[in-house]
This record gives C-alpha cells, structure tokens and sequence, in this order.
C-alpha cells in the first residue's frame, strides 16, 4: 500500500500506540488457535496469525481492565470448550486448526445464548482486525484510503475553525432511493 502524505503520522500529535498487554503463554496459545481457527484461510499471509494475535492483544489495553479480563477469561474458557461440552477431553490449543473450527461453529449454534455469546469477543477482535489488513483489502477489492484522506482533512478543516457543509459530515450521507 502506498501511503498518502496526508496519512503520514504528523511529530506534534503526540499520539503512539499501546504495547500489547501481557498475557501467560498459555493464553497466548489460546489466542493462536482462536485466531488461527475464526480467520478466513485465504488471503493470509506467514505474519498473519502474529499481527492479529498481537493486535488483539494491543486492543485490550485501550479496554477496562475488567473487560479486557473478562475477554480473557471468555477465552480461555473456550478453549475448554471439547470438555464442557462433553466432546473430548483435550483442549482447543492441543486440537487441529479443523477440529477447533468445528467446535467453535458448534458453540456459535448452542441453544443457550451465554454459550453462544462467549464467541462476540473473539469473533470481533479478531475479524476487525483482520479486515483492516492490506491483503484483505486487496482480496476485497476496497481502498479506503480516499476516504480516511477526505476525513483528515476535514478534520484539520474544523482545527481552523473552518465550518463543515451539510455534504462533509459523514452522519448526513445522502439517501440514494431504490
């Protein structure tokens, strides 16, 4: 991806991203097979796995500390899906990424919604994170880039103290009738 100037992070914004929150290796491996199992197979590429899972693990920091821990929890959990279920006596961590999909698909179809809902956190942390990547965007055929541009430049616009037009807000998209 070739990277607009106007993208370009400016030296007087102050702004870095958080380090990735600490987890137990056992966790991690959690978020792995998570990762590995929820992910689209293709497009992917060999960093793949690690930048989602490692992306994931910088989002919980931007979380409360209980919900980024409950997150957690949810997942490990999960990982001890085969057993609570009464499928088998191993882990996810220690099953073929085929096997984990199977029962992470058999959890999302639980009859009881708090079983069902333990698949939100992982499903969205590591699908949006994901389709952010640039591989998925080509794959996908989108480039949000002009868009994102025309964004920063409005809001360096309002930073001027520059009124916005009713066709600049992105909450009044015209209508298109059927």
């Amino acid at each position: 991806m070739v990277i607009s100037p106007v993208l370009q992070r400016h030296p007087d914004d102050s702004w870095t991203l958080a380090d990735p929150r600490t987890v137990s290796q056992r966790t991690h491996r959690v978020f792995l097979a998570l990762a590995d199992a929820i992910l689209p197979a293709s497009p992917r590429t060999e960093t793949t796995l690690g930048d989602v899972t490692r992306h994931a693990l910088v989002c919980l920091q931007y979380m409360p500390r209980s919900s980024a821990m409950a997150l957690v929890a949810g997942m490990r959990l999960l990982n001890w899906a085969p057993l609570w279920r009464f499928r088998g006596l191993r882990p996810l961590t220690r099953l073929s990424r085929g096997d984990v999909h199977r029962h992470l698909v058999a959890v999302t179809q639980s009859r009881w919604l708090p079983v069902r809902a333990l698949m939100y956190g992982p499903l969205g942390l590591f699908m949006s994170t994901y389709f952010d990547q640039d591989y998925a965007h080509r794959a996908l055929d989108y480039d949000p880039v002009p868009f994102v541009e025309e964004r920063i430049e409005l809001r360096r616009k309002w930073l001027e103290g520059e009124e916005p037009g009713a066709d600049q807000e992105i909450h009044h998209l015209p209508v298109v009738p059927p």
